[in-house]
């Protein structure tokens, strides 16, 4: 009865194992189809993807939203090579001929991938109308889609994302890391909301924005800075430590020596860390200047 059992529960094992072989078979035959259609689709796009960045005139009407959809993530790959005008062209055909509406409205569909998918294909469209829409899709029920809309801002260099983006990094609400990526990718201008947010009443909020300004900020963000070293929060404390060793004022090194003395161990590591940055950091331009 027992061997019976053991034999039966090893038939059954076998078999679900073969089905389970069969089912992954399955999906990789399934995505490299797909892999291959959407290659024929690119091949056959890519003179419309060029004719794009250099300006012409074409007939929007030639494509379907599929069409577009692969255009602007095809241009989303040629995205270090397109600038200025380039840049503005794409956006105007998008906006021109409704696919950045078309994909704006789809934000409000009941199925969250196709949320997801509008909001990561309006940030290759490059069209600053979908910045609304997006910030909007920050609130997203779907993690998915407020992902997706936190990456697009990024690609915009929407300044007016920057709180939203901060919030919803401290929140949770939008992964690390994608957040952390589009508040650097909105770069430099996003400065002045982030110097706002240096004084803001919530802890990990400071923490978040003194990182960024140690990221994208100059030595003139330096008195702003160490004025958190005096912070309530170590990690803010911390934070400004290595904020100024990114940013190499060397007004700051006094500072930084006070916080060789405070009480945390780990903002005494960062702050000794910092001096030395700020002494590298000088000692080459001693040497760029005596060269």
């Amino acid at each position: 009865m027992t061997f019976t059992a053991v034999a039966w529960g090893a038939v059954a094992l076998t078999a679900a194992s073969f089905f389970l072989v069969l089912l992954i078979a399955g999906r990789r035959l399934v995505f490299v189809h797909e892999d291959e259609r959407r290659g024929r689709l690119e091949e056959r796009l890519r003179p419309v993807a060029l004719a794009l960045v250099s300006g012409e005139e074409l007939d929007g009407r030639a494509l379907t939203d599929q069409d577009a959809a692969i255009v602007a993530s095809m241009l989303a790959r040629y995205a270090r090579q397109l600038a200025g005008s380039a840049r503005e062209n794409v956006a105007a055909f998008f906006e021109r001929h409704g696919y950045v509406d078309s994909e704006a409205s789809r934000l409000r569909d009941r199925r969250d991938w196709r949320r997801a998918r509008a909001a990561y294909t309006l940030g290759d469209m490059r069209s600053q109308r979908a910045v609304e829409p997006l910030l909007r899709s920050l609130g997203d029920e779907s993690r998915a889609v407020r992902a997706a809309a936190g990456r697009s801002l990024g690609r915009l260099q929407a300044v007016e994302a920057v709180a939203p983006l901060v919030a919803a990094l401290v929140e949770g609400r939008v992964p690390r890391a994608v957040a952390g990526h589009a508040l650097l990718s909105v770069g430099p201008s996003s400065l002045p909301r982030l110097r706002a947010l240096a004084l803001d009443s919530d802890a990990e909020t400071r923490t978040v924005v003194v990182e960024l300004i140690g990221l994208l900020g100059d030595a003139a963000d330096a008195p702003l800075v160490s004025e958190r070293l005096r912070d309530s929060s170590a990690e803010v404390r911390a934070k400004a430590t290595r904020a100024l060793g990114r940013l190499g004022a060397a007004e700051a090194a006094g500072e930084l020596r006070i916080a060789l003395a405070d009480r945390i161990p780990f903002v005494r590591a960062t702050a000794a860390i910092a001096l030395g940055m700020i002494g590298d950091q000088l000692l080459n331009i001693w040497r760029t200047l005596g060269s």
